[in-house]
């Protein structure tokens, strides 16, 4: 039998996990294709439930089987959104789901959250 008392640890965590706590996610949409370039504009790439406290984002871009293709550490946009042709990475070139990656990182460099979204490129 499960004590009264026994809960309540567990309902206080339930009742006290901040809004906040949801998991971070990102989101982008390739435009029309390109030609194949060595550096390659990033999309807008929008981001929700970013973590209070985020003071910079690191950028990941790859493809299948995890070829990385570039990334950069900028300042957290205020606005959640990395503003597109703001990164360069190299380009896709072939047909396939490539991922952007964004670590959500503190002052002092602390990782406090990851989110990533596929798509395939052509679009």
């Amino acid at each position: 039998m499960i004590r009264f008392s026994s809960l309540l640890p567990i309902s206080f965590l339930i009742i006290c996990t901040p809004a906040w706590a949801d998991e971070m996610k990102i989101q982008f949409t390739f435009g029309p294709p390109r030609p194949c370039t060595t550096v390659f504009p990033n999309p807008e790439i929008k981001m929700k439930s970013v973590p209070p406290g985020t003071r910079t984002i690191v950028v990941k871009f790859r493809r299948e089987k995890n070829y990385e293709m570039g990334g950069q550490e900028i300042p957290f946009p205020s606005d959640n959104i990395v503003k597109p042709e703001s990164l360069r990475t190299w380009g896709p070139c072939n047909s396939g789901l490539y991922t952007y990656e964004v670590i959500a990182k503190s002052s002092t460099g602390a990782a406090l959250a990851k989110a990533e979204w596929s798509e395939p490129y052509p679009p």
